[in-house]
C-alpha cells in the first residue's frame, strides 16, 4: 500500500462503484455495516492488524487511506444532503427557477 494512492470510488462522470466484490467481503468476514465504497481499503487494513497483533504503530499507511477514504464518503454524504435540501427547499417555496447542483463540471464536485 505504501507509495501510491488508492483507487478511487468516482467513476468520470460522477457515478460511484464498488472495488471491493461482494465474494471478497464474504471471505474476509466484513460486517455489513462496514461493506461500503472503502471496503477495499479496509480489507488489507484488517489483514495487516492480524499478521502484526494489532500493534499501534504498525499498519498506519493502510490506516490512514482508510480513515480518507472514510472522511471523502462523509463529504459526499454532507454535499448529497444538502443538494436534497436545496431541492426541497425549491420545490417547497414554489420556485420556478430549478438550480441543477449536477450540471457543475466533474472538476468542481471532486472531493479529493
Amino acid at each position: 500500500m505504501t507509495g501510491h494512492a488508492p483507487e478511487s470510488t468516482f467513476n468520470p462522470d460522477g457515478s460511484r462503484k464498488m472495488i471491493a466484490t461482494q465474494q471478497q467481503c464474504e471471505d474476509k468476514n466484513l460486517p455489513l455495516s462496514f461493506r461500503d465504497y472503502c471496503a477495499h481499503l479496509l480489507i488489507p487494513l484488517n489483514d495487516c492488524r492480524v499478521a502484526t497483533y494489532y500493534a499501534p504503530w504498525k499498519c498506519m499507511d493502510e490506516k490512514h487511506a482508510y480513515e480518507g477514504c472514510q472522511y471523502d464518503e462523509y463529504l459526499y454524504r454532507k454535499i448529497k444532503k444538502s443538494e436534497q435540501d436545496e431541492a426541497e427547499r425549491i420545490k417547497r417555496e414554489g420556485i420556478v427557477e430549478k438550480v441543477n447542483l449536477q450540471d457543475r463540471p466533474y472538476e468542481e464536485r471532486k472531493l479529493s
